[in-house]
């Protein structure tokens, strides 16, 4: 009996234990979230005030980039599982960081348009393949190893946005001389510090895939006997969760475009703004304890990612009754919430959904959904900020919301087996 407890508490301490290589990908991911995140709070300001673009125009460019985003994360997915972690996230923010410079030495409109077709697919790669290193390096962790590297991106988020804002004020082409320093910082770490334990994780991976050809297991109700390694991806269920995460990520970018330049319109400092992100990052850290309390007693993640769209809804409907700097305080605290909540809750939902030979394409899927949503948001909040003003594009968001909702309840009904591993 005691020998029974004793191997049960070294299973249960086991799976609490963070491996250190956990450690590694979230000083990467912090330092990659960093320099570019420097951009996030200038990038619409930029081309509205400094390009003297409309914001329909700002819509339209930041869909190219996040377009090409979109295509970057695929192509980061397909890069891990062929090619591995090293080569993948070196190549990828050396390239970022060569094309970032062009615009502190080129203010044409046209070029900055170029720049960010190229940057957003660079910039993207690195991002699918993090989060499939996590996966391997921590299989039985759950969202805990994705939440872990969302905490470390949001500290990224914070420091980034931080500088960002205090250095635009200053100078708008010292942003990108900062961007590309900080991928290049990425890069060196990448070939020294992370090469060995990134490279022992991807192996893992592929340890697990190979060790998986032989053995089979039961899928569903019906008995069917499948091999795990060939087992198919259940197409329905993940198209269900990446729709509603690409509607979500939609409403959530207002922050960074239609909401960004009316708090210029309100005469905001560009501070005040910045403010708010360091405040997002810091919330993130600190509210870590209040969340793990609350994944622990509701361990299903389809609730965790209807709580967080709720918030969202409280946050953008406090907006629309008021415009006073403690409101869009009170609104960054519940989104803030609202992200803790949803956002790690969707790549875990991929990884137990992916068999182990496609954990980089489902990653990348994920990461390419959040990309369409920050895609088509500035370009509707765009169109709708010229049309009405804050107004609607606030109205519009509190209704659009339904959508993620919904198609998460329908995910939920499908997936019930899926929860957190605490």
């Amino acid at each position: 009996m005691k020998g029974s407890r004793a191997r049960e508490f070294g299973v249960r301490h086991k799976k609490r234990e963070i491996p250190a290589v956990l450690w590694m990908l979230a000083l990467a991911s912090l330092i990659n979230v960093g320099g570019l995140s420097l951009l996030w709070p200038v990038n619409s300001i930029y081309i509205h005030v400094r390009l003297l673009q409309s914001m329909s125009t700002v819509g339209w460019v930041l869909l190219v980039y996040s377009g090409s985003g979109f295509v970057g994360s695929l192509i980061g997915g397909w890069l891990y599982d062929r090619v591995g972690p090293t080569w993948t996230l070196a190549g990828s923010s050396v390239l970022a960081a060569a094309v970032i410079v062009i615009p502190a030495l080129d203010t044409s409109f046209v070029v900055y348009i170029g720049v960010m077709a190229a940057f957003g697919l660079f910039c993207a790669i690195p991002f699918p393949v993090l989060n499939a290193i996590a996966s391997h390096a921590w299989p039985e962790g759950g969202r805990r190893a994705f939440n872990f590297l969302y905490v470390s991106n949001n500290i990224g988020v914070a420091i980034g946005t931080a500088i960002g804002g205090l250095v635009a004020a200053a100078s708008f082409q010292a942003v990108f001389f900062g961007i590309c320093i900080g991928y290049l910082v990425f890069v060196g770490l990448t070939l020294t510090l992370f090469r060995r334990p990134f490279l022992q994780a991807y192996r893992a991976g592929r340890h697990q895939r190979s060790a998986t050809t032989d053995r089979v297991l039961q899928v569903g109700d019906d008995g069917d006997v499948q091999n795990e390694l060939h087992a198919p991806i259940p197409w329905g269920a993940v198209l269900l969760v990446l729709m509603g995460f690409l509607c979500a990520w939609s409403v959530y970018v207002q922050w960074q475009s239609t909401l960004s330049v009316d708090m210029q319109a309100l005469r905001y400092p560009l501070a005040a703004y910045s403010i708010l992100w360091t405040m997002n990052g810091a919330l993130i850290f600190l509210g870590q304890p209040v969340i793990t309390w609350v994944v622990r007693r509701l361990p299903v993640l389809t609730l965790h990612m209807l709580v967080g769209v709720c918030l969202y809804v409280f946050a953008f409907g406090l907006l629309l009754v008021s415009h006073a700097y403690i409101a869009f305080v009170a609104a960054m605290i519940l989104t803030t919430f609202g992200e803790m909540f949803a956002w790690p809750s969707v790549p875990a939902a991929a990884s137990n959904l992916a068999p182990p030979s496609k954990a980089g394409l489902l990653q990348g899927l994920v990461g390419g959904a959040a990309t369409l949503g920050r895609m088509i948001g500035p370009l509707y909040g765009g169109y709708l900020y010229d049309a009405g003003g804050i107004h609607s594009v606030l109205l519009f968001a509190c209704s659009f919301l339904s959508m993620p909702l919904l198609l998460f309840i329908v995910f939920h009904f499908l997936t019930k087996r899926i929860v957190v591993v605490v």
